[in-house]
């Protein structure tokens, strides 16, 4: 028997082939173990390596600038979240911070630019917590001081 679409809004009849008696396919799978635990730092930086460049899966020939890349790196996370911590989640200026119904948002800021001084991206004494208001009062604002 030809196999028959069935459209939306229509009926399966009686004589329709269908796997009725058939278990779904995702029914009573196992889970793979990991259900409501986390990887470690380490795994999850090996794993963030098995995928980089021509390795991932979206991989278009290099064509994302460094910049670009780096900020999205599992160093930048660790380092971003390192001075948070550091700092209390607390802007170092202002003393704004979360909580009792105020919402704050909080930037990591490199004290020394992170175009003009590439060995110290990652460096957790060159980073501060400072609010979106007082980040936005820094000499560095916005890229207003530029590597020529």
């Amino acid at each position: 028997m030809a196999t028959k679409l069935i459209k939306k809004g229509e009926h399966l009849s009686p004589e329709t082939e269908f796997s009725k008696n058939k278990p779904s396919w995702n029914k009573g799978l196992k889970r793979s173990g990991m259900s409501g635990k986390h990887h470690s730092t380490e795994t999850k930086l090996k794993m963030s390596l098995g995928k980089r460049g021509d390795k991932g899966t979206n991989w278009k020939g290099g064509i994302a600038p460094l910049n670009k890349v780096m900020r999205r790196s599992l160093e930048y996370r660790l380092w971003r979240e390192s001075v948070f911590a550091r700092d209390k989640y607390t802007c170092i200026w202002c003393g704004a911070r979360n909580g009792n119904g105020i919402e704050v948002e909080l930037h990591p800021d490199h004290i020394k630019p992170f175009s003009l001084y590439p060995e110290l991206r990652f460096a957790i004494d060159n980073g501060r917590t400072l609010c979106a208001e007082c980040h936005k009062k820094t000499e560095t604002y916005g890229g207003k001081i530029r590597q020529h």
